[in-house]
């Protein structure tokens, strides 16, 4: 590969298509013959071929090869791509090839047909960019560039001669082997139906304002200053994750307000309530759309109605009635909170890149019920800090649940007090609620209870979700700024797998209880002990029984192990019915005075008492 004997100086914020016609438009050259010299056309590849990812990373042999045919710095050849945003702008990362998967643009990302200002592509007056044209901007690319700041109008969206393009599809650039255009005419074939040596591009000039261009409302002030925000944002110093989750706000609030649309029109100014509505007729008319998520999370092409709704999306993450306000809408649009509407969806899918705040405000109005299946979901970073996990127990305290929860929940007392445990963990531990669960010691296949669409519907139906999760940080808070020393449940159900009553310790309890003045024999064998133990676990753990481990039971032959199961409920009534019978009332009064030291031994870790030998099924009689 031997150096081109001219070359251009790249202008500022210049991408790299735009450097190749005007570097190609002053030696006589083709886009795709640049490239080829390169060195970056692969044996085998399509020889016509010009590959999107280009535009957003280039490897470092490409960029010293690059360099070394133009005559630049390998910063000023990386510098002609997108990849210095890549990491305060989510949907370049997300565009990228990964492991020879092909590039599948963004659905914000215009890769292959970019909206332009034409005053920008007239130059600045210089020869070179009188000869040669003025730039085609890397922000450009972006659907959050709407307008030129320094020429204050909007962009255009498509060639004012042919129409073209009819959406952002497309290679990134068209007939990249033509080398008779100008960087400022459009390369959009025409007589697309021809075959290919004789069609023709449309050749229209794009850096000349027409007389329907003249025409166009013209952006205000605040326009100009929100647009100003939005590219300051690129390149401020603030914090990297700052950006990055302010633009996945500001896509998921665009995606609600079409999805809720007309519903969220009250939100908006007139004028940007109508530009919002053209477009969303625009896109419910349009032929082509597929499915409601993709029509959603498609920024308008128009630049005017892409600004009104950026600026609507923007208005709306600023309010402080948000949670409120997502709810309403959400409620109003959809019927009722669901994982399954087109938003929802949409937000599980970008809920790891977006704020802390929406996501406190977003988790209660996507969810029919915090799910705990067999699928897991995306993992995410904990929400919380100052209560470690081990602090929260399988089943939520009673004292928190009746101080925060009790008046919101409804009918679902076990559900929620579940529920609630399990999110508390996932906040503070973070990872998936499926691993929150297990960390709790909660599986789906224990209990039907976690799981079951239907279920899981019936039961949040009856909650207001957005009440329950508002309570749920309210009690996060307080455990946060609580200055007693914790429980570490966690320990406890550790020191507890796999324990049971000895049949020692079972026999001294039950000599402690009172004299039965009754005729009916009480029975004292092994499955009772065992439904002992389980009551003493749950009041150490602070765990519901269903989850208790059954050691006795899981050695028994198949036969009795199904009939103590079946007998499970009616055990844990006896125990746990606000008026139990005398026997039932005397016995639970001497097992939580033994939970209580057990509790205490297990705290100052000297562990609790050795676990029954489960080979020993004596019977014991009084």
């Amino acid at each position: 590969m031997h150096p081109l004997p001219r070359s251009l100086e790249p202008l500022p914020e210049e991408s790299l298509v735009s450097y190749m016609l005007r570097l190609g438009h002053r030696l006589g050259l083709s886009p795709l013959h640049l490239i080829r010299a390169a060195g970056w056309i692969k044996d085998g590849a399509n020889p016509n071929h010009f590959p999107g990812s280009l535009l957003l990373d280039l490897p470092s042999p490409q960029i010293d090869a690059f360099a070394r045919l133009t005559g630049q710095t390998a910063r000023e050849v990386s510098a002609l791509t997108l990849a210095q945003w890549r990491d305060r702008y989510p949907p370049i990362a997300r565009s990228l090839p990964d492991l020879g998967r092909l590039m599948r643009p963004d659905a914000w990302l215009y890769v292959g047909s970019p909206r332009f200002c034409p005053s920008c592509l007239a130059g600045d007056g210089t020869r070179v960019q009188q000869l040669h044209g003025g730039p085609w901007l890397k922000l450009w690319h972006l659907p959050i560039i709407f307008a030129c700041t320094e020429h204050r109008t909007y962009l255009e969206a498509e060639c004012p001669h042919c129409g073209q393009p009819h959406d952002t599809l497309g290679p990134l650039l068209q007939r990249a082997n033509d080398h008779t255009l100008h960087p400022a005419q459009c390369r959009w074939t025409v007589n697309t139906a021809a075959p290919r040596r004789k069609s023709f591009a449309c050749a229209g000039r794009l850096d000349h304002l027409t007389t329907s261009a003249r025409d166009q409302p013209q952006p205000t002030a605040d326009i100009i200053r929100f647009q100003k925000s939005l590219r300051d944002r690129l390149e401020s110093p603030t914090r990297t994750t700052d950006t990055s989750e302010y633009f996945t706000d500001l896509r998921l609030a665009t995606a609600l307000i079409n999805a809720t649309w007309p519903h969220s029109r009250d939100l908006l100014d007139a004028d940007i309530a109508e530009r919002i509505d053209a477009n969303s007729r625009k896109l419910q008319d349009s032929p082509s759309r597929r499915h409601n998520q993709q029509v959603h999370d498609t920024p308008p092409r128009d630049p005017i109605a892409c600004g009104a709704l950026l600026v609507a999306a923007d208005r709306l993450l600023s309010r402080d009635d948000l949670p409120d306000l997502i709810s309403d809408l959400t409620r109003a649009a959809f019927g009722s909170p669901s994982s399954r509407t087109s938003w929802a969806v949409l937000y599980d899918r970008h809920k790891s890149d977006c704020s802390e705040r929406l996501r406190q405000v977003a988790e209660p109005v996507t969810r029919t019920f915090p799910q705990v299946s067999g699928v897991r979901r995306g993992t995410r970073g904990p929400l919380r800090s100052g209560y470690q996990p081990e602090h929260i127990p399988a089943f939520l305290e009673p004292d928190w649940y009746q101080r925060y929860l009790a008046r919101c929940a409804g009918s679902e007392v076990k559900s929620v007090r579940r529920a609630a445990a399990v999110r508390l963990v996932q906040w503070a531990k973070g990872g998936t609620y499926d691993d929150a669960a297990e960390f709790l010691g909660i599986t789906p296949v224990q209990t039907h209870l976690l799981t079951g669409r239907e279920t899981r519907r019936s039961a949040w139906t009856r909650c207001n979700p957005l009440e329950v999760d508002n309570a749920l940080r309210a009690l996060a808070s307080e455990l946060q700024a609580r200055r007693q020393p914790p429980i570490d449940y966690r320990r406890r159900r550790q020191a507890l797998h796999e324990w049971v009553l000895s049949i020692d310790s079972w026999e001294a309890l039950f000599n402690e209880l009172p004299s039965v003045r009754t005729q009916t024999r009480t029975r004292t064998d092994d499955r009772k002990r065992q439904d002992a133990s389980v009551f003493i676990w749950t009041l150490v753990t602070r765990g519901e029984h269903l989850f208790a481990p059954r050691p006795l039971e899981a050695a028994q032959p198949t036969e009795i192990q199904q009939e103590w199961a079946a007998r499970r409920n009616t055990a844990w009534f006896q125990f746990s019915r606000a008026d139990p019978l005398r026997h039932y009332a005397d016995l639970r009064y001497v097992l939580a005075k033994y939970a209580q030291q057990l509790a205490r031994e297990i705290d100052a870790a000297a562990g609790p008492r050795p676990p029954a030998r489960t080979r020993d099924h004596s019977t014991l009689r009084r």
